[in-house]
């Protein structure tokens, strides 16, 4: 079966599909090297982390009615872009999630008031400038967190501005397949952050029974009217026993990569055809991913990436604040799972010097 998968970065659905016997066109905004070694084809389509993706879409229509795929599946890139996503949707068998309701759920004040009627705690939101009080600034439809910020009236206000309340806690997310009103929760974890800003650093597995029961409700509250199928994921904060919703990301999501050992490719396409099967889940093992990022320009053709690095890019300039690499380790505890990260990041220090990975932050704590 061929199958396409479009993200801002497709390589871990597209290394899970390749090894669910799927032939893969991957179109990805980064093309690294383990891009190219898990799809049969991929195209370099750096639209994806474009503001206009509807704009750029000629090129990649071409590759898709090419490649002829029997299914498309959706990572990042296409929220903040209804048109685009909507031509794509008209076009290709999408196996995910329609127009209409990624419309509805990633519109902030008609989630803010479906969370109120259906009884789940959300910070509030202002669609005006906040006069007093902690908010934070963010774009309608955007993901990865790059485009969060502490508000400061001297910030940018843009048409897709918004304001959502802070809301102190743990920042979590919570991975599931549903179809309508059933589902099953694959995983809850911690989401990890760059220092000093809120842009997406990772993932870390997490094992408290207790934030397992508050997700499970979570969903059962709210899933029945957001017409949700396939795998998506919510980002919440989990304060003082109690979830708050912050957003509804409808679409297949990075931290899949700490389930790789489950089916979740098959599984996202069995929901979106109306059937969802269960998944034999191993939760005893801690595991984390950690995205590496440059503090400072790096010249990336001059690095030896070694093979149990992941995201490797294929050479050339890596500007500052721009992913550099993926570290990924498992253990038996919290503590063996961190000393295996920081084993990895010594080895990096003896391969590349002090001096280079002093201009990397590794988030690996």
């Amino acid at each position: 079966m061929r199958l396409a998968v479009l993200s801002q970065s497709a390589r871990i659905y597209s290394q899970m599909a390749q090894q669910e016997g799927f032939s893969v066109l991957a179109v990805d905004a980064f093309a690294d090297n383990d891009t190219q070694q898990s799809a049969t084809l991929v195209y370099h389509w750096p639209g994806l982390c474009g503001p206009d993706v509807n704009n750029e879409m000629s090129g990649l229509m071409e590759v898709l009615d090419s490649f002829k795929p029997d299914a498309v599946l959706l990572g990042s890139g296409f929220e903040a872009d209804q048109a685009a996503y909507a031509k794509l949707f008209t076009r290709h068998a999408i196996f995910g999630n329609t127009p209409e309701t990624v419309a509805r759920v990633k519109n902030p004040q008609w989630l803010k008031n479906y969370c109120d009627a259906h009884g789940v705690q959300s910070p509030c939101i202002a669609t005006q400038k906040p006069v007093e009080g902690r908010w934070l600034h963010k774009q309608a439809g955007r993901c990865g967190g790059m485009h969060v910020q502490d508000w400061s009236p001297a910030a940018t206000v843009t048409a897709k501005s918004y304001w959502q309340a802070f809301q102190p806690g743990q920042a979590v997310g919570i991975l599931f397949v549903a179809h309508q009103q059933a589902f099953t929760l694959i995983g809850v974890h911690a989401l990890k952050q760059r220092a000093g800003s809120y842009a997406y650093a990772g993932v870390k597995r997490l094992h408290d029974p207790a934030l397992t029961v508050a997700a499970t409700e979570l969903l059962q509250a709210v899933l029945p009217g957001l017409g949700l199928v396939g795998i998506n994921s919510i980002d919440a904060i989990w304060h003082e026993g109690e979830l708050h919703l912050i957003e509804v990301n409808p679409r297949l999501s990075a931290s899949m990569r700490l389930y790789a050992g489950l089916p979740l490719i098959k599984a996202h396409m069995d929901s979106c055809n109306g059937n969802i099967m269960p998944l034999q889940q191993h939760t005893k093992t801690h595991a984390c991913h950690c995205i590496a990022y440059a503090r400072q320009e790096i010249n990336a053709s001059h690095l030896d990436f070694p093979d149990w690095l992941e995201d490797r890019p294929s050479g050339g300039m890596i500007a500052a604040g721009l992913p550099v690499c993926s570290l990924y380790a498992q253990g038996d505890s919290d503590r063996e799972l961190l000393q295996a990260l920081q084993d990895k990041k010594t080895r990096l220090e003896k391969l590349w010097g002090t001096y280079v990975c002093n201009r990397i932050e590794f988030n690996i704590h």
